[in-house]
């Protein structure tokens, strides 16, 4: 075989010759490797929703019907996909998010291409490793929904191929549609315009995007006509002053991958993105060899008399290497237009209109809200090495950290729970979808079990289930989901009417918090009771009172009931009815409840406490609307587990018939507390304060209170760190 400097030569032309070929299928692999284990992701959320719309319809029937979220004119990217991935898939997750990993890869691809054409090879696959390696990716492909920004992501980057290869009005279609799916490419002409390279100066450049601009003023028409018909068109934004100047800020930290914990700062707390992200980085290091230029090999120096030192030829000799020649960088490719610094320049231009549009949500703000953004980004950093001359290795040490960071920012287990612009987490990231995702699983594997089939008509309620699951939304798209049916309804509980429980059969389940589990308690005694109970807490007098109703027809607690319902017309004002239902229930006014009162203060001044609550028992049964009974009372049982429910009716009760009283708030705002009501808790506390200024002062008990549930609120990092328990069951 042939050895020496003339083999190595010609492997290294081989190299030069298919590496670009090489890069990208490279930079194809670690997106794949990146984002392989979403292929096994539920549907969530928003999903259900879509799948809903196009089920049992026609594709014209879809396309006629209104959005099912109605905040955005989105038809390619929503109805249309849905349809036609239902269609063909038969509902199946796995098809949806492999069309979401191949749009994904082929936006990789197109962004090669485009780097490619405008800055040579190099900056090509550069760009794509970036692109491929980043977190921006997460959610578009992890979440079914996704299908908009990846949909929108890779025509839009078509239409820029498209027209710096001089075929602009052709362009304007793939950016017509673009727009269809996601209109967060609306800026894209003016990326365009910086990468026209060709001859004639700005104004005859600005003249060659009319098609790309005539796309933009089209789609802005039919949306509008679409929003004069449907209405709903932006709902969700969340448009403040520091928007503008938020979004370029958020884009940055998003390039570079900064996002941390509460509490810590930036790669302060390694996180494992998995072993899909390291193979990734490999296949990057591949991608970069695979194309890098060859630049000049230094020279050994040179001995006095100008000759090699002969130690070092009697190593060569001895080993038989070949000695190394002068590599000349290659010519550049005749199929390359332009040059890395202008495209430096629109890369940087293309990022910052790709982050504009952010600005409208910025607190609310997710790193995939930045891909088409990134992907200027990556161009940027594709020119400017291809311009410096870096070295492979530079390169890759760049991308390494800059793959590394995104593995952090993917592999992080918080979000960010309250709406600010300058939170250090996203708000919606892989950890929210997979936390979402694995109560989602859990649910409908216990629904179908315990409800293998759903009889036409039935409506399935369900009680207690964390919010971020979204597991129940609208009028219950998933239950519809799960059995096929489009006669089914599911709501919350707190939802309940007595049109919807009569309309056909129903159910209800419960999620269970310690076990995680959905658990059927259609046939369980006291199910509405509770839920009554539950709604009383939450200030919904109107759906307590629908429950009540609904727990006399289930036969509930006869006893209970009657007394529940007085409390409930208490809390609605009306007291004359209030009055009428505590007597059917065995309680009467007027009778001697002070007396009874004191006797029941003495017997705990005895440390009776149970003849005391026995006797304040017979004075609640006698002097019902008596407010000072109703304290004691409180405090006797919710001194007790086994009396504890009762004891907060009647803490309600005390709150009621006397809301001019500071200790009647703090006792209902402790109770709320127990029963993790936190918003409910701090608003009574407040009032506590309002009725009793001296409490900030003398009242630590309160304060301490009112702080630690501050921090179990959205925002609070009481609230952060409990977010991974979900997925450790």
């Amino acid at each position: 075989p042939d050895s020496g400097p003339t083999a190595a030569g010609r492997a290294a032309r081989r190299m030069r010759k298919h590496g670009f070929t090489l890069g990208l299928c490279a930079a194809a692999g670690a997106a794949l490797l990146v984002h392989m284990r979403s292929l096994r992701a539920p549907f969530f959320a928003d999903d259900w929703l879509f799948l809903d719309q196009v089920r049992f319809r026609s594709f014209a029937q879809v396309l006629a019907s209104p959005d099912p979220l109605g905040n955005f004119f989105r038809p390619l990217g929503r109805q249309v996909w849905f349809w036609l991935l239902a269609n063909l898939s038969g509902e199946s997750p796995l098809v949806f998010h492999a069309a979401n990993l191949l749009c994904f890869v082929a936006a990789v691809v197109l962004l090669a291409l485009l780097g490619r054409r405008v800055a040579g090879p190099f900056a090509g696959v550069v760009a794509a490793t970036y692109m491929a390696l980043h977190y921006a990716a997460d959610v578009p492909v992890l979440w079914v929904s996704g299908s908009q920004e990846l949909l929108s992501l890779a025509l839009v980057l078509a239409a820029l191929l498209l027209f710096v290869r001089g075929q602009r009005v052709l362009a304007a279609l793939p950016l017509f549609a673009a727009l269809l799916a996601k209109e967060v490419v609306v800026l894209a002409p003016v990326a365009a315009l910086m990468l026209d390279d060709a001859p004639g100066g700005w104004r005859v450049r600005v003249r060659r995007t009319w098609p790309l601009a005539l796309a933009v003023l089209v789609w802005a028409g039919v949306a509008a006509w679409a929003t004069s018909q449907r209405g709903g068109a932006g709902a969700g934004l969340a448009l403040t002053p520091l928007g503008p100047l938020a979004a370029p800020v958020l884009m940055l930290r998003v390039a570079l991958g900064l996002e941390w914990q509460a509490g810590t700062l930036p790669f302060t707390r390694f996180a494992d993105p998995g072993p899909g992200a390291w193979l990734a980085l490999m296949a990057a290091g591949v991608a970069i060899w695979g194309v890098a230029p060859a630049w000049p090999v230094q020279p050994k120096p040179a001995g006095k008399d100008g000759r090699p030192p002969v130690g070092a030829a009697r190593k060569r000799s001895a080993k038989r290497e070949p000695i190394a020649v002068e590599r000349r960088p290659a010519a550049r490719s005749a199929a390359v237009q332009g040059d890395p610094r202008s495209a430096l320049r629109a890369g940087l231009v293309w990022a910052a209109v790709g982050a504009l549009p952010v600005a409208a949500v910025a607190p609310l703000w997710s790193a995939y809200y930045f891909l088409f953004a990134i992907a200027g980004v990556g161009l940027a950093l594709g020119a400017f090495a291809a311009r410096s001359r870096w070295s492979a290795r530079v390169v890759f040490t760049v991308l390494l950290v800059s793959g590394v960071a995104s593995g952090q920012a993917s592999g992080l287990q918080e979000f960010a729970t309250g709406p600010s612009a300058w939170s250090g987490q996203s708000h919606v990231n892989r950890f929210y979808l997979e936390r979402g995702m694995h109560v989602i699983t859990r649910c409908i594997a216990d629904l179908r079990s315990q409800l293998p089939k759903a009889e036409p008509r039935t409506t399935v309620f369900v009680a207690g289930l964390p919010a971020f699951a979204s597991f129940q939304v609208a009028d219950g798209p998933l239950i519809r989901g799960v059995y096929r049916d489009s006669t089914l309804r599911g709501f919350y509980l707190s939802q309940f009417t007595r049109d919807r429980m009569n309309r056909g059969p129903w159910k209800v389940f419960f999620f269970d918090q310690p076990t995680g589990r959905l658990i059927d308690r259609t046939h369980d005694r006291g199910v509405f009771m509770s839920s009554a109970l539950g709604q009383v807490m939450n200030g919904r007098l109107d759906v307590a009172e629908a429950a009540l109703e609904a727990a006399r027809l289930n036969g509930e607690d006869d006893i209970g009931r009657p007394y529940l319902s007085a409390v409930v017309a208490l809390g609605l004002r009306d007291r004359e009815r209030a009055v009428r239902l505590f007597r059917d229930s065995g309680h009467g006014t007027g009778g001697d409840g002070p007396g009874l009162l004191r006797a029941s203060r003495r017997q705990l001044a005895a440390k009776d406490s149970l003849g005391a609550l026995l006797t304040m028992r017979r004075a609640l049964r006698e002097d019902v609307m008596n407010p000072e009974c109703h304290s004691l009372a409180a405090d006797l049982m919710l001194s007790h587990p086994e009396t504890q429910v009762e004891g907060q009716v009647e803490s309600y009760i005390a709150m009621l018939l006397a809301p001019e009283s500071p200790s009647a708030w703090r006792r209902w705002a402790f109770v709320l507390a127990i029963e993790n009501r936190q918003a409910e808790s701090i608003a009574a506390l407040e009032h506590y304060f309002e009725l009793y200024p001296e409490a900030l002062t003398r009242d630590p008990d309160a304060l301490r209170l009112r702080d630690f549930e501050r921090r179990l609120m959205p925002g609070g990092d009481l609230a952060q760190r409990a977010m991974k328990k979900e997925l450790a069951r």
